[in-house]
Parts: structure tokens; sequence; C-alpha cells
């Protein structure tokens, strides 16, 4: 895939690893990009605008658990745009004591905006085709018992994609759906982290978990976000860990589905 030129949304790209994505989306020539975030971190926008003067940032303040906002939202961008070829869901929060929001926001609020995002890029619905990022992270694929909730929202996420990463939904609709799990990564997830646990008991032991973690930035992560976009492999999951890229092979555990179903 070449970005030049190229519509995007990113969620959650006021800050962190969602920030980093749309300054590597526009450093690669992305035409139009539009940051959906529930902050807006104007400061971080107009450095931006003034670094890719011929290029358009749009900043829209929404809750990605809003489901009517997140449709709304997407109508406004496909009149601004008027097509849309890559989103990037990094859109999240940490915070198991409030669980009913972690999962409105991690899951919900990807699948809203996934949902909304394939209205306008489906083929079958007169859009281009384009590919779509979901960001899980590590302990959706392997369980850290000191997040139990927000593991539970990011398992989610990597299904939920794969499901819409078969071939099934591509001859449909032209787009891609990939998945990447980054590892410990330097953001605000580890600020205050043992506030946020869902057993404060287990707060010596988080302490020492979380420094024997081999942590990457959000740059790193948001360059190998653009090298998963660059592949285009359809339904992939992807690792990012230490700064780089690596293809997971998902294994079949149901044997009791017909072959062609499961293609």
């Amino acid at each position: 895939m070449s970005f030049k030129g190229k519509n995007a949304v990113v969620t959650g790209g006021a800050s962190g690893i969602g920030l980093q994505v749309v300054k590597q989306l526009l450093q690669h020539g992305a035409g139009k990009v539009a940051v959906l975030d529930i902050q807006d971190n104007l400061e971080e926008i107009v450095s931006m605008r003034l670094g890719f003067p011929s290029q358009s940032i749009i900043v829209i303040k929404m809750d990605v658990a809003n489901q009517k906002g997140m449709e709304a939202t997407y109508e406004e961008i496909a009149k601004t745009f008027g097509h849309l070829d890559i989103v990037v869901n990094v859109a999240g929060l940490f915070n198991d004591q409030d669980v009913q929001r972690t999962i409105l926001v991690n899951l919900g609020g990807m699948i809203n905006s996934t949902l909304n995002a394939l209205k306008i890029m489906s083929k079958d619905q007169g859009g281009k085709g384009g590919i779509i990022c979901n960001m899980s992270s590590v302990v959706g694929l392997d369980p850290m018992f000191l997040v139990p909730v927000y593991a539970a929202t990011k398992a989610g996420i990597i299904n939920f994609t794969r499901c819409l990463g078969k071939d099934i939904f591509f001859q449909r609709t032209g787009v891609r759906m990939i998945t990447v799990c980054p590892g410990a990564t330097i953001t605000d997830m580890f600020t205050n982290f043992t506030e946020k646990i869902l057993f404060p008991e287990l707060g010596d032991e988080s302490y020492r978990v979380l420094d024997r973690l081999h942590k990457q930035s959000a740059a790193d992560v948001s360059r190998c976000i653009l090298t998963a976009l660059e592949k285009e492999e359809n339904g992939a999951v992807y690792i990012i860990e230490g700064k780089r890229l690596f293809p997971m092979e998902m294994k079949k555990y149901w044997r009791g589905l017909e072959k062609e179903l499961n293609e």
C-alpha cells in the first residue's frame, strides 16, 4: 500500500499511539486524516498542521462508545473526504475498576468505528475498499492476571476483526481487516496503574511485573502499524514487540466447523 494521497481516520488520535499513527500517516503522504478522540489536544494538532500545510487534518471530538455519535461522525467524514481508504482504531482505556466503561470504549468503540467505516468503504455500498486496522494487545492473546477486564476486551477485538477478515467479506466489501497486538508500551496506561487494577491487594505484585516488562515507545508501535498496513494481508494478526512486527499463526481449535465455512 502507498499512503500518498490516501484518506484516513484514526480513533484515539489525539495522544499516545494514536497521535504517533497520525504523524506517521502524514509523513508518508496521506492526503486527509480525521482525528477522532474524546480529547482534542489542540497544541499537537496545530503543530501538525504547521508541519504538513498541504495536507488536511480534521479533529472531531467524539466518544467512540457513543453509537449514534459515531454514526453521525462517519457521515460527516464521508461528506468531507468523499471516500475513505484507511481506518486505524486505537482508542481505548485501562481502568479495570470501571468495568462497563472499559468494555464500552475498548470493545464497543472499536465495533462502532469499524461498522460505520465499512458503510463508507465497502465497494457494495459505493466505496473504494481499503483497510481497517484494529489495535488489540498481547494480553488479548495471553492471559495477564493483573488486567482481566482490559484483557477480555482486547481478546474480543482480535476475534471480531478476524471474523470480518474472512474472504467472504473481502470479496463483497474490498476492505481488508488486520489486528495489531502491541506489547508493553509507554503510554498513559501505566499512569496510576495500581489504582486502576481490579484487585488492589495485588498492588505490590503489579510493581514487580511492571518493572520486568521490556517497554517500547508509542512511536515504535506506530511505525510497526504502518508496516502492517503496507502488507495488506487480510485477516492477519501481528504482535508488536521490541520495536518489531511479528505475524501470528492463529491456530484453529473448533473441529466441528465444516471446512468451507472456515475459509
